[in-house]
């Protein structure tokens, strides 16, 4: 794949998974029925703008903490064990805790943290809160969540093994992405979601062309790695699988959208969020804003399965089929376009670029609009 293909794969995934959320936010708290009052009877299909910028939510916030988190511990480790990278991640998560709970001030090792809009409360997860809460006092983190907010932030580590494959396997890409939703989420679920998107987002990079039979091997693939990845769990990981095979049926069969969702659940927990999506997706997989728009309409949280189904669609067509009315009113467009570069771009082991160690460690990099920033 040439390298402008692939940046343009790795910003369609993580820009489109904040259209999606953005989209989603507006109506995550509304049935269907009401969503089709306000809206009309196809729903939702257009941002409504609050002083002119479409928001998006704790899910994109999250993800970019997660992308810090991670670049940050690629950098300093030199792409060390998933273990050593880890602990980083849970660090931007108690990052993004502080723009929650905090006066805004930027961090000393978060460059996310100088920007104004993520320091907005956008209905952050009780169990991200709780669960951050608990870390940042010393305590241990004991729950059994399931809730979609483990599987909503991890495909920052799909978009890097995508550009990195040389640096990670597969397998890492599904364990690190796991782990990562177990900081906050004890629920093997929820570890299965994460991993699923992040290995789907990976080889949805990869392919050049992902048609819907392309796409069924995909997901029917990292379903297949699930015992090897995270063992011990027949009966939950069979009851996860089933979801996400009736899933691709559904797709491809010619039940309405709605009725479609409705048997899937309604994306509040994990498993069903990223089942809501890979419907979406396996539905609509030659159009951004159909998959987008069938993501969110429906009874449930509908920014969550709309922020997984734009990361996968937006791996599988990019950014450059993100139509522009979803990119020109995108809280903080620029700066998603840049975290997207800095993901795929190269990373010299153990000579580290120095632009991206300097983004991540040490202070904000040039050309970033200072209206942004705190």
């Amino acid at each position: 794949m040439i390298r402008e293909q692939l940046q343009d794969k790795c910003r369609g995934s993580l820009v489109g998974g904040a259209v999606g959320d953005a989209l989603g936010y507006e109506v995550e708290f509304m049935n269907l029925a009401a969503i089709r009052k306000r809206f009309g009877k196809k729903g939702i299909t257009c941002y409504v703008l609050h002083d002119g910028v479409a928001q998006f939510s704790d899910d994109t916030q999250m993800t970019l903490f997660t992308l810090e988190g991670l670049m940050s511990g690629v950098i300093d480790t030199k792409a060390g064990k998933l273990e050593a990278i880890l602990p980083y991640i849970e660090k931007g998560y108690l990052n993004w805790h502080k723009t929650q709970t905090g006066i805004p001030e930027p961090q000393a090792d978060s460059w996310m943290s100088h920007i104004r809009a993520l320091w907005n409360r956008r209905a952050p997860g009780m169990t991200c809160m709780g669960a951050l809460d608990n870390i940042a006092q010393g305590m241990e983190v004991r729950n059994n969540s399931k809730g979609c907010g483990g599987v909503m932030r991890v495909a920052p580590i799909g978009i890097f093994n995508a550009a990195h494959s040389n640096l990670y396997k597969y397998d890492d890409t599904a364990h690190l992405a796991g782990w990562a939703a177990e900081i906050t989420h004890k629920h093997i679920a929820s570890t299965f979601a994460s991993a699923l998107l992040a290995t789907t987002v990976e080889n949805c990079i990869h392919d050049e062309t992902v048609d819907r039979l392309t796409f069924s091997w995909i997901v029917d693939g990292g379903l297949t790695m699930m015992p090897k990845y995270f063992p011990g769990h027949d009966e939950e990981l069979g009851r996860f699988s089933r979801l996400i095979h009736r899933a691709l049926a559904l797709g491809q069969d010619s039940i309405p959208e709605a009725s479609a969702i409705r048997e899937l659940g309604e994306g509040w927990v994990g498993d069903e969020a990223i089942a809501i999506a890979v419907f979406s997706v396996m539905r609509h997989i030659d159009s951004f804003e159909d998959c987008i728009v069938c993501a969110v309409n429906h009874d449930g949280d509908s920014d969550s399965t709309g922020a997984i189904a734009g990361n996968i669609i937006g791996a599988i067509l990019g950014y450059s089929a993100i139509p522009s009315y979803y990119l020109e009113n995108l809280e903080i467009e620029p700066i998603l376009v840049s975290a997207a570069d800095d993901l795929c771009a190269d990373v010299k082991i153990p000579e580290v670029n120095r632009r991206i160690g300097d983004r991540y460690i040490k202070h904000i990099p040039t050309g970033i609009d200072k209206d942004f920033l705190l």
